[in-house]
């Protein structure tokens, strides 16, 4: 049965009244530590190849999977303008992700820590 113009009004209005703003923050490793590692090459590379044009950071991260199995998928996002009303989170507690611009445009990432951990 579909919802009530009243029932639709009040969700509205609960929704509204949670809302608050966010103010985005450069990204930075202690903030963002208790959702995962920032990937970036700083400091020395621990090798020099490819005739001396590529630098490798060596394993950057460590990687958890129990099935003995990687996978890699890209993503490519549709830009948002910007104030930018956020409608949807989601977990990913069996995957890990990598955000990596493939373009010179600015991006952002909300993260938030779990309501039950």
């Amino acid at each position: 049965m579909p919802a009530s113009r009243a029932d639709c009004q009040a969700a509205f209005a609960a929704a509204v009244a949670m809302s608050q703003e966010i103010i985005a923050q450069p990204l930075a490793a202690i903030a963002f530590a208790p959702f995962g590692d920032i990937l970036e090459t700083k400091g020395t590379a621990d090798k020099i190849i490819n005739q001396g044009l590529c630098e490798r950071f060596y394993s950057l991260t460590r990687l958890d999977f129990s099935d003995g199995r990687a996978g890699i998928s890209i993503f490519n996002i549709a830009p948002r303008n910007l104030p930018y009303q956020l409608t949807i989170m989601k977990r990913h507690p069996k995957d890990s992700q990598a955000f990596i611009p493939m373009s010179m445009s600015y991006f952002l990432i909300i993260v938030a820590p779990d309501k039950s951990n």
